[in-house]
């Protein structure tokens, strides 16, 4: 009757301005139901994006996250959990997310932007690579004698500079760093660019037909040397001479 009709509609009227004082929100998201908040959901500085049905599995780690600002534990040492996240983050275009999942690639702000992050590692062939920091000239000095202390016999590496004026370059060699004086043949050795003045978008450059006999010099008192040290070379002392 009417007066059942009226009471129903005056209890709904006292929900809907509970749940708006309070601000809670229920999201169905893949079946699962999650209760949080318009404040939680908004914390993102960088955007007010709306979000919208996703995987539910994942979401409960973007919901912890935006609950804490931290990002649970074995979310950093599961490979396929990590590479999942960073696709849903940059959906929902949680920039700060984005930083801290890819601080597991590539750690100690090797790397100040997460798009060259997210570029290495295709140029590399394995997106959810994690690396390794074992030298940092700003950090180690720019000096050969620490360069080789660092990278000797240490495996497959990435070399990567930023130098003045906006450049942000290097290049990979499978070849471990060493002391002898002597070229190393390297067929999947390749340069790139992240950054620059010119406008060029990251680009990966590989190495030319019947070159990579000398894809990398190896030479006791200089850094990294590519292509014969004619293409990219890492002087001793680089900050203080321009023999690079």
């Amino acid at each position: 009757n009417a007066s059942n009709e009226e009471k129903e509609w005056k209890d709904i009227k006292i929900k809907l301005a509970t749940t708006s004082i309070q601000g809670k929100v229920i999201l169905d998201i893949g079946g699962e139901k999650y209760t949080t908040s318009v404040e939680q959901l908004e914390r993102d500085p960088e955007d007010k994006s709306i979000f919208i049905d996703r995987d539910g599995k994942l979401f409960y780690y973007m919901l912890a996250y935006l609950r804490t600002s931290t990002v649970l534990i074995n979310v950093m040492k599961d490979e396929t959990l990590l590479t999942s996240l960073i696709i849903e983050a940059e959906y929902f275009r949680l920039k700060s997310l984005l930083d801290i999942l890819g601080s597991a690639l590539f750690p100690n702000r090797t790397l100040p932007k997460f798009e060259h992050k997210k570029q290495l590692n295709p140029f590399y062939g394995k997106t959810n690579q994690q690396w390794e920091l074992i030298y940092k000239a700003t950090c180690d000095g720019l000096d050969a004698n620490i360069f080789h202390a660092h990278c000797t016999n240490k495996g497959p590496t990435i070399t990567i500079i930023q130098s003045n004026h906006n450049f942000l370059f290097g290049g990979y060699t499978a070849i471990p760093w060493t002391s002898d004086v002597s070229d190393k043949k390297d067929t999947t050795a390749f340069l790139f660019t992240l950054a620059n003045p010119h406008n060029i978008p990251p680009t990966k450059y590989l190495i030319s037909t019947g070159q990579s006999g000398n894809a990398v010099v190896h030479n006791a008192s200089d850094l990294a040397k590519f292509g014969g040290g004619r293409d990219l070379k890492l002087a001793n002392a680089s900050n203080a001479n321009n023999s690079s």
